[in-house]
């Protein structure tokens, strides 16, 4: 009997379609609530990434502190323009960070900053599935409207 089979697709097909309205119409808002889970994420990993490889050995890290602490994410796009994206990165401290990732003519870079971007890979995505789940289950279980 392969008739329920068939149907079961098709239901299958039907839900997979109502999620993709929904997603289409995600406000700003919950498009940077799912992708703050992500940069969250992607913060902690170069957190962990910056004090395993960098750690901070001296006093209190001079006028910005040290670089693990210089690590945060924020909802809004790198010029913090809030179109539905969220970042994760270093602050004043960038460019300390840069120079120990790609080196310079006297340091070898140790790419721990590349390095921590494949590692999150999965877990962002997983963040950010989740969150996406939960604000289209929301979104489903408000009713039609």
């Amino acid at each position: 009997n392969t008739g329920g089979i068939a149907m079961d697709m098709s239901e299958a097909l039907d839900q997979w379609l109502k999620q993709v309205s929904k997603a289409a119409e995600l406000s700003i808002s919950d498009q940077e609530k799912i992708t703050k889970a992500g940069a969250d994420v992607l913060a902690t990993k170069l957190q962990e990434a910056t004090k395993a490889k960098h750690q901070d050995t001296k006093g209190d890290g001079g006028a910005y502190g040290h670089l693990s602490d210089d690590i945060s994410s924020s909802t809004g796009d790198i010029d913090k323009e809030h179109n539905g994206k969220s970042v994760a990165g270093f602050g004043n401290k960038a460019f300390v960070a840069r120079f120990l990732n790609d080196g310079t003519k006297k340091l070898r870079g140790d790419h721990f900053v590349d390095d921590a971007r494949d590692d999150a890979k999965d877990a962002v995505f997983a963040a950010e599935a989740k969150e996406y789940q939960a604000i289209i289950a929301k979104l489903n279980g408000g009713g039609n409207k």
